[in-house]
């Protein structure tokens, strides 16, 4: 599942969007899909990114629910969020 999400400085997801409109109608029926990206605002960052292999069996929600993404390097990436 491919996702642009807009977070902020913690990784914390605010908002986002699928992005792989022919898989997500049969996984999760409920799920938003389209080209409209969320606009950041001051101290929010947006990024493309890839769910993880591990958490691909997640929905878009529970994606959004339970991921973050990791600011601590160059490169972005979604994780599992720290409870």
């Amino acid at each position: 599942m491919k996702l642009h999400v807009m977070y902020d400085q913690t990784g914390r997801i605010v908002a986002g969007v699928r992005l792989d409109a022919d898989e997500s109608k049969q996984r999760d029926p409920g799920g938003m899909t389209g080209t409209v990206r969320p606009v950041s605002k001051s101290g929010h960052a947006s990024a493309e990114l890839e769910v993880p292999a591990e958490h691909a069996h997640l929905t878009f929600t529970e994606v959004c629910q339970r991921l973050m993404v990791d600011t601590s390097g160059d490169k972005r990436y979604l994780k599992a969020r720290l409870r």
